[in-house]
């Protein structure tokens, strides 16, 4: 597209899309941007269309002929609306946001989500942590220089910071010998990549590399060829030493440190490390079924779900229905549509939910008020209530506020307050208070429920539990609720601990980090 084209383009951005972009589009290569009518039909655009379609796009066209993933999501039932790692053109994934202005523009912002690009990322961080560590080590240069010194004596030689190793020194002869090479990924060293071995043996030396004491501990033996014809046994040794953690890797002396039952052994650990090669690749294959599970749901949910918001939405908006529906009526049907937008955002987020082990879930944050939340759970758990009988207290402290994503928050506590509803028994009381303490804020929802032992808390947010209690009036539970909320908290790094006594109740602290 010509320069004055784009520059065209550019001038047509109002404020809040300026914002937006400044905000929100995270600076991936391979930004497309499409401006189109409230039908769908492109007006302009700009950037490398060819990343993601197959034929140049035109104007007057919809953009769903292109782009048959937006089907339905124009205009957006909720602003913005962002969709994450999106297949769009076989092996390429997008990153969709789309942006209704305020002068009723749709913008449309398309974004190369390929793991190649992502890597910029941590690697940015990366290079702040070793400038910062870099005055760390000129002070303890003693401990680290004597370990880099270890290739004389033919070992390679490296320092376990976090989840991974920076190596010490020079490489050994006989590495070089191997045609071995490390592998990186940003500034990190992947070393179970050059010695598979090393994958198992490290969850073995955690115990040790998390104690207090200095130690060492011993791997077993594996084997490398060295040619068709020649093989190479090494040895591991996993190190802590003045609070520092080390792993150094040695050949083995043939003649001196082998004998037919160390070679015996090594064997059956290179059978050992096929079986888990083997057994990971299937774990590939069911986390790819996963994945694809959960885009296939979310897909599918949201035909009905855009079919119920409609409906709902031309009810409200006909002056002849209207004039047929009593107040009551009235707010049930809006409160159907708000719900199933609430449950469309959510289901947008399942589309992501995946993605959250990978680092890759992205949550939307704003600005937040706690009435909204405490309101939005008593009407998700006001019939189980009356039915039981159980009175609901809020309590919000001035000034008390939120930026958070408002719908997983509100997901979140309401599968915390739905817990307290199941196991309080009739007549009960459930709270739900939003205060601040020495500058701490904290959500805490309270109960005067049945109460747990203290090593059932321990167990409660360790994600779905097979076998679950049953509540005061035999309700059943999915064994995800409390799972969930851990997993919503830990992508907004809140915390939440819980003091429970059986036969007084339990209390919920979230800890609010900004």
């Amino acid at each position: 597209m010509k320069s004055n084209y784009s520059q065209n383009l550019i001038k047509e951005f109002s404020e809040s899309i300026i914002r937006y972009i400044s905000s929100e589009i995270p600076p991936y290569v391979g930004l497309v941007v499409f401006q189109t009518d409230s039908e769908g039909g492109i007006i302009q655009w700009f950037g490398p269309w060819e990343k993601y379609f197959s034929e140049s796009p035109a104007r007057g066209k919809k953009i769903e002929d292109y782009a048959p993933f937006l089907f339905g999501m124009i205009p957006p039932l909720i602003n913005p609306m962002v969709i994450s790692h999106l297949c769009v053109k076989e092996t390429t994934y997008a990153e969709v946001h789309i942006f209704l202005d305020e002068q009723g523009k749709i913008w449309i912002f398309l974004l190369d989500q390929t793991r190649e690009v992502e890597i910029i990322h941590p690697i940015f961080q990366l290079y702040n942590e070793d400038k910062l560590r870099s005055i760390q080590d000129r002070k303890e240069s003693s401990d680290k220089g004597t370990l880099s010194a270890l290739y004389l004596l033919d070992y390679i030689s490296f320092e376990k910071i976090g989840e991974h190793y920076n190596l010490l020194g020079s490489k050994p002869k006989w590495f070089e010998e191997l045609g071995l090479k490390l592998h990186y990924d940003g500034k990190k060293i992947l070393l179970w990549e050059t010695f598979p071995y090393i994958e198992v043996f490290q969850f073995e030396a955690l115990e040790l590399w998390n104690s207090n004491q200095d130690g060492k501990l011993i791997s077993g033996i594996w084997e490398e060829n060295k040619s068709p014809f020649e093989k190479i046994y090494l040895q591991a040794l996993a190190l802590r030493h003045v609070d520092r953690n080390y792993l150094l890797i040695k050949p083995l002396d043939t003649q001196s440190d082998l004998n037919q039952e160390f070679i015996q052994k090594a064997r059956d650990q290179r059978l050992t490390l096929d079986q888990l090669a083997s057994t990971e690749k299937k774990l590939k294959q069911l986390l790819s079924f996963k994945d694809q599970f959960v885009s296939i749901i979310s897909h599918d949910l949201r035909s009905p779900i855009g079919a119920v918001i409609g409906l709902a939405n031309l009810l409200l908006t006909d002056e002849k229905t209207n004039n047929q529906l009593n107040t009551t009526q009235f707010e049930l049907l809006s409160d159907i549509k708000n719900e199933m937008l609430r449950l469309l955002d959510y289901n947008d987020k399942l589309f992501q939910w995946s993605n959250l082990e990978l680092g890759n879930y992205k949550i939307s944050r704003k600005n937040v008020r706690p009435l909204d939340l405490a309101n939005f759970v008593k009407k998700m758990q006001v019939a189980k209530m009356k039915e039981k009988q159980i009175s609901f207290n809020i309590h919000i402290q001035p000034d008390f506020n939120l930026f958070a994503d408002e719908t997983l928050l509100g997901q979140a506590l309401n599968n915390l307050v739905g817990n307290s509803v199941k196991f309080t028994p009739e007549g009960g009381n459930i709270s739900i208070r939003f205060e601040i303490n020495d500058n701490q804020k904290n959500i805490i929802v309270s109960d005067t429920g049945l109460g747990m032992e203290e090593d059932t808390c321990a167990k409660l947010f360790l994600g779905f539990m097979r076998k679950t209690t049953m509540g005061t009036f035999g309700e059943k539970g999915t064994g995800l609720g409390l799972g969930i909320v851990k997993k919503i908290l830990d992508v907004h790094n809140y915390s939440i601990h819980v003091q429970s006594q059986p036969g007084i109740g339990s209390t919920f602290t979230i800890g609010i980090t900004e």
